[in-house]
């Protein structure tokens, strides 16, 4: 993008939140997380965002000042020596303190949120991560375009996974030959998860049964790992043949989250494994094809749970022995955006947002097997992004 058109990107975003947090009677919001911060910015310095209800917004930079002056589109720039120096440095901007004052409390460590308390002691601190997390929901053309290329980027990789699987021995080689082929084609190396303790991985490679070993990961499948230390996705289990081999791996481009999921095999796999994957690519045509503007997420969730009853899947579906209880999420600059298409969540969905819907099915002991793919919502349904086949792909 020109200059010219970042400043109308991120103003397009202040101006978003600024509407919700004048309708929620909030004064400003102080925006501190790294993706916010690039979100509302272009940069993702180390910094405060000042965000007013009205008005101009103003970044505070603690480091790199000359970074986030070459990078973001804020006009309006200053240095940050200290959290004690917020006060004076928004009084300075805009003449007064808020009276009501939002942060993202989803994230915030307790020990800032002690801070701030300390220094505005009588503004009322919010919670305005629902806010930001309604602005990021619908996705701009530019953001489009940019998952649309995270999974373009993605199916190259895809396209390549025969050829890895020639010479890897095990998941942790095959990982290392699509995250070679990542970061030598642009991918960061990185897939930011909201959330404390959410793990930044590439995705999951799950050979056989290492596929149905329960985790603590948040999604469907978890596996064997490197260890105790990192109990979810790649280990040193053998590449065999005849048995399901997953990969859920994420394109990135420019920061923006592609995600896909295909299934692999080392020769065949049997019957039962192949009618299950045909369900799961049942659910995810049907999801996609009733997920249009004002249909709610929950009802999408019952839809897919329905359709794997009917299969007789229904107890492993999205993870066994621990299954979730969603089959679909959004994607962005975060891998686990809104909305989520699982039980109870009342989100509508809206044109614009995006979405990896993911169904799964695990066989204890033996493996798992389930599409994904990036999709965005429009009046006809969900537009896939993702173009390479959802067959089983047999090497």
């Amino acid at each position: 993008m020109t200059s010219s058109q970042v400043d109308a990107e991120i103003t397009h975003r202040i101006e978003g939140l600024q509407r919700l947090l004048a309708e929620k009677g909030i004064d400003g919001a102080l925006v501190t997380e790294r993706i916010d911060l690039f979100y509302f910015t272009g940069t993702d310095q180390d910094a405060h965002l000042w965000v007013p209800a009205r008005g101009t917004p103003l970044l505070m930079v603690r480091k790199s000042v000359a970074r986030a002056v070459e990078d973001a589109a804020i006009k309006r720039i200053v240095p940050l020596n200290g959290f004690s120096h917020l006060p004076q440095l928004i009084r300075a901007h805009q003449g007064d303190l808020p009276k009501h004052m939002g942060l993202e409390l989803d994230v915030l460590p307790m020990r800032f949120y002690r801070m701030y308390e300390k220094h505005f002691p009588d503004v009322e601190l919010l919670d305005v991560w629902p806010l930001i997390r309604k602005v990021r929901m619908t996705k701009s053309p530019y953001e489009l375009d940019c998952l649309k290329k995270g999974a373009q980027l993605a199916d190259q990789m895809y396209e390549k996974v025969p050829e890895f699987l020639k010479e890897a021995k095990t998941e942790n080689d095959l990982a290392a030959r699509v995250e070679y082929f990542y970061r030598s084609h642009g991918h960061p190396g990185l897939v930011p998860a909201r959330g404390y303790n959410q793990v930044p991985l590439y995705g999951h490679i799950l050979a056989g049964a290492h596929g149905a070993l329960p985790s603590n990961s948040s999604g469907a499948t978890g596996g064997r790992g490197m260890g105790p230390f990192l109990s979810q996705g790649a280990g040193m289990g053998k590449l065999r043949r005849n048995e399901p081999i997953m990969l859920d791996y994420t394109g990135n481009v420019t920061g923006y989250n592609a995600d896909q999921t295909r299934i692999f095999v080392i020769g065949e796999l049997d019957a039962e494994f192949r009618n299950a994957h045909e369900v799961m690519r049942e659910i995810q045509d049907t999801v996609a094809r009733e997920g249009r503007p004002g249909v709610v997420a929950a009802d999408l969730y019952e839809l897919a749970l329905g359709m794997a009853r009917e299969a007789g899947l229904d107890k492993t579906f999205m993870g066994y022995p621990d299954p979730v209880s969603f089959v679909g999420h959004g994607v962005g600059l975060e891998l686990n955006e809104w909305p989520v298409i699982g039980r109870g969540l009342k989100t509508v969905l809206e044109e614009g947002v995006t979405l990896a819907i993911e169904p799964k099915v695990v066989f204890p002991g033996r493996g798992v097997v389930g599409i994904e793919n990036t999709f965005v919502v429009t009046p006809e349904g969900m537009e896939r992004l993702n173009r390479f086949p959802d067959d089983i792909v047999v090497c």
